[in-house]
C-alpha cells in the first residue's frame, strides 16, 4: 500500500513552486516551472496539471499523493474555491481554481491565500517550530501577512485575516492601490522604501543615489540598503522610517495578539542585520513598560518552500 502524501504548490506570477510532502511533513523533492500568466488562466490551468501528473510519475506507487494544497495570490474564499482577483495573473477574477485544478486531477483541492501558506509553512517547519501563537510579515512588493494562534490559521468570516500590509500607518498618508491612505506597505515594503527615495530625490533631496535615479535607472531596496551602509543621508531616513513603522505595527500586534514570535520574510530580510537591529532598538523604545510580554522578532527560515510546505500542511486534513 502506497504511503500517504501530497503536493504543496505555491503559484506565482511568474514561477510555479511544488513539493512533493511526506504524511510526516518531510519535504520528498521540489519543482520549479514557468507560469506563462499571460497566456490566461486556463493555460495556467494546464500548466499545473501536468506538473501535477509529473510528480504522480515521479512519486511512483511506493508515495502515492492524496490531494494538493494550493497558495495562491489575491483575495480569495478559500471556503469556496475561488479567486476574486490577483495582480499578478491578468484576468483571473472570480475563477473557480480549487474545483477546476480538483477536476482536471482527480484529487482533492486546497485553495489558500500565498502568505497565510507561507506562514503556516514557518509555523510548522521553520521559525515558528515550537510556538503555539506565531505571526509571518512578508516584506517584498507589499506587506503580507499571516496569523496563527492555538494552532490554527486565522482566516476571519471573510477569509482577509492577517493584512497586516493594510493596516493604516500615517492617517491621510501616501496612497495605496488598495484604496486606503497611509498603508503600511506604503512606508515599510521593499517596493516603498526604494519608491520614497526616488521621489524624495525628484523633489530635491541630496541622495547618493541622486545620479542613478536622474538617469532613470531602476533603484531598488538593495540599493537604498547599501546607500545607507555608505552614508546617504536621505537612504538612512527612510530606512529608519520603514523600521520605526514596521516596529509600531509589531507592538500594535502583540497588544492584539499576543504572539511568541513575530517571524519576517520576503526579500527586505536580506538586508540581515540592518533591518533586524533598528527594528529590535525601535520596537523596545516605542513599546509599553506595563508588562514582558514581547514577541521574539526573527527572519524567517524556509524560504521560497514556506509556501509549498504551508499549502500541504494545511490542506492535510481536508485531503489526506
Amino acid at each position: 500500500m502506497a504511503d500517504a502524501a501530497l503536493i504543496g504548490i505555491d503559484l506565482g506570477g511568474t514561477n510555479i513552486k511544488a513539493g512533493l510532502l511526506a504524511a510526516s511533513g518531510r519535504l520528498l523533492e521540489r519543482w520549479s516551472v514557468p507560469t506563462e500568466a499571460d497566456r490566461g488562466y486556463r493555460h495556467v490551468v494546464g500548466r499545473l496539471t501536468d506538473l501535477v501528473a509529473t510528480i504522480q510519475r515521479a512519486a511512483g506507487r511506493g508515495t502515492q499523493p492524496t490531494g494538493i494544497g494550493i497558495g495562491v495570490p489575491g483575495p480569495l474564499s478559500h471556503r469556496r474555491g475561488i479567486i476574486f482577483g490577483a495582480p499578478n495573473l491578468p484576468g483571473w477574477v472570480n475563477v473557480p481554481l480549487r474545483d477546476d485544478l480538483s477536476k482536471a486531477t482527480g484529487l482533492p483541492v486546497s485553495l489558500e491565500n500565498d502568505a497565510n501558506a507561507a506562514a503556516f509553512g514557518e509555523f510548522v517547519a521553520g521559525a515558528g517550530r515550537g510556538c503555539t501563537c506565531m505571526v509571518l510579515l512578508t516584506l517584498g512588493t507589499g506587506i503580507g501577512g499571516g496569523v496563527v494562534i492555538d494552532n490554527l490559521l486565522v482566516r476571519g468570516v471573510f477569509d482577509s485575516a492577517g493584512e497586516v500590509g493594510h493596516m493604516i500607518a500615517v492617517l491621510d498618508g501616501r496612497p495605496c492601490p488598495c484604496g486606503q491612505k497611509g498603508c503600511l506597505e506604503r512606508y515599510s515594503s521593499a517596493n516603498a522604501i526604494a519608491e520614497r527615495v526616488v521621489e524624495a530625490v525628484a523633489d530635491g533631496a541630496e541622495s547618493l543615489l541622486a545620479q542613478r535615479i536622474r538617469r532613470g535607472d531602476e533603484i531598488n531596496s538593495g540599493d537604498v540598503a547599501r546607500a545607507c551602509r555608505d552614508g546617504c543621508p536621505t537612504a538612512k531616513r527612510i530606512w529608519a522610517e520603514a523600521c520605526n513603522h514596521l516596529a509600531a505595527a509589531c507592538i500594535n500586534l502583540q497588544h492584539l495578539l499576543n504572539p511568541q514570535r513575530i517571524v519576517f520574510s520576503g526579500g527586505l530580510i536580506n538586508a540581515g542585520d540592518q533591518l533586524l537591529s533598528p527594528l529590535r532598538e525601535a520596537f523596545a523604545r516605542l513599546n509599553w513598560r506595563v508588562t514582558n510580554d514581547f514577541p521574539e522578532l526573527v527572519f524567517a527560515t524556509l524560504a521560497e518552500d514556506a509556501g509549498l510546505i504551508g499549502a500541504a500542511a494545511l490542506a492535510k486534513e481536508q485531503c489526506a
